[in-house]
């Protein structure tokens, strides 16, 4: 007798709690078919059998030759220069051997970039010390000189070093980590 009580309540609360607003399905297809009525319908649609059997071969013999946007150009070149673009790029086995020394090379040149930087740093020290005599920071503004154009010097052999890998289409990761460069826009 319980579980009947109980059911009866589910029942009364479920009927209880239903939408009083719920439209009938009846409503909703006369919506939906005023809807269709008002959209607009399609102009045109076209199909294969809507076109002449040779349009389209006539029109792909009339048209161009086929050319394909190059970003190293700058424009359209052919499917064989596209090509020959990319495999210009690629590490091969012909310009794989030089990998090692651009690698040895930037190496050399990052270092004696930090020692010159260093040096400078040193310098500059010194000169700013005023319990050194003045010899010494006399001297030590002669070698900062030098320590400078040491520096200038070391950032345009990077920027030939840069250049070179670029002209010969070479990956820029041979030359990382890049040095902190001053004189030289990155």
């Amino acid at each position: 007798m319980a579980r009947c009580g109980l059911l009866s309540a589910a029942i009364l609360l479920g009927l209880t709690a239903a939408p009083t607003s719920a439209q009938s399905l009846g409503d909703l297809a006369r919506q939906e078919e005023a809807r269709r009525v008002s959209a607009k319908k399609a102009v045109k649609t076209l199909s294969n059998s809507d076109l002449a059997a040779g349009a389209i071969e006539q029109r792909a013999e009339r048209g161009e030759p086929s050319c394909y946007m190059s970003k190293s150009e700058g424009g359209c070149v052919s499917g064989e220069q596209l090509v020959a673009n990319s495999i210009a790029g690629a590490v091969t086995k012909q310009n794989a051997p030089l990998e090692q020394l651009f690698r040895a090379e930037a190496e050399s040149i990052r270092s004696q970039i930090q020692q010159t930087l260093d040096a400078i740093t040193t310098f500059e020290s010194v000169i700013i010390n005023r319990t050194r005599s003045a010899g010494d920071r006399t001297a030590a503004e002669a070698s900062l000189a030098r320590a400078r154009q040491r520096l200038a010097s070391l950032e345009r052999n990077w920027e030939k070093l840069t250049k070179a890998l670029a002209n010969q289409g070479l990956p820029h990761k041979w030359i990382e980590p890049l040095p902190t460069l001053t004189t030289i826009k990155q």
